[in-house]
């Protein structure tokens, strides 16, 4: 009467499975001490980031981006010895490289009119120097938020032993 019973792995009783998400739809849980989830809050109740989802998903993405741009060898070098890279531009600043290719720059193609652009700028701008003074007001601000949880934290810390009210 009991001859079949499964053994090991087999013998777990099957739950249903649900049915299988787009992979588009799928989802992940993360783990978060409270510290990392505070950090997270702070950066959503500033404003900076709409929910945590959110907040996450830019991580995860500027993560995976760097990740993969670190691991790709140097981009082919064409014939004319320039190396095409990807450029994001807005709808607005695209249609004023497009005027300025049509009017200035005597029809020419897009990209080289951003090529243009971008050596003048380097000399002009000193776009290494922009990019240290970009790079310190992040480390600022980082740090500012930083200190914002933590004076947070101390606020609630006073309120919770009723020291302050609000």
């Amino acid at each position: 009467m009991f001859d079949n019973v499964p053994t090991g792995k087999e013998a777990r009783p099957r739950e249903p499975e649900a049915p299988r998400r787009d992979p588009e739809e799928a989802r992940i849980a993360l783990r978060c001490t409270l510290k990392e989830l505070r950090l997270v809050d702070s950066f959503v109740s500033s404003g900076e980031f709409g929910t945590r989802s959110e907040l996450m998903r830019a991580a995860l993405h500027a993560f995976l981006r760097s990740r993969t741009m670190s691991g790709t060898t140097a981009p082919p070098i064409d014939a004319e010895g320039f190396v095409e890279v990807p450029i994001r531009l807005k709808p607005e600043e695209c249609a004023a490289a497009e005027a300025y290719a049509r009017h200035i720059g005597n029809r020419q193609e897009l990209r080289d009119i951003l090529a243009l652009i971008f050596r003048y700028g380097e000399k002009q701008l000193q776009v290494k120097e922009l990019a240290e003074r970009a790079r310190e007001h992040a480390r600022d601000a980082a740090e500012t938020r930083s200190q914002v949880g933590a004076l947070s934290e101390s606020a609630r810390d006073l309120e919770r032993k009723g020291v302050v009210g609000r």
